[in-house]
């Protein structure tokens, strides 16, 4: 890798979601992120989607654990609320 696309891969973030100039040819490549919560060293660029409603995240492993949570998160509270709502009569 030259130098310049070394460059590339060193990101430097204001706060640790905002990782740019991401794209899917970068899945599997190692970057070295720095972000207000800490310095990651060999961060690896990964994707994922949620299997529920099909969005998709490009970046990190340690923010793609976040999107998935967060989705889980969200889909069980909209079940929930689905759920709540059928309980009551529908509407």
């Amino acid at each position: 890798m030259s130098e310049e696309e070394e460059e590339r891969k060193r990101v430097k973030a204001d706060d640790d979601s905002e990782i740019e100039d991401l794209s899917e040819e970068d899945i599997g490549n190692y970057i070295t992120v720095i972000a207000t919560d800490g310095y990651y060293k060999q961060a690896q660029i990964v994707k994922v989607s949620c299997p529920a409603c099909g969005e998709e995240f490009l970046g990190t492993k340690r923010h793609a654990g976040g999107f998935i949570a967060g989705h889980r998160a969200y889909h069980e509270f909209e079940n929930a609320q689905d759920m709540r709502v059928e309980q009551m009569g529908g509407i």
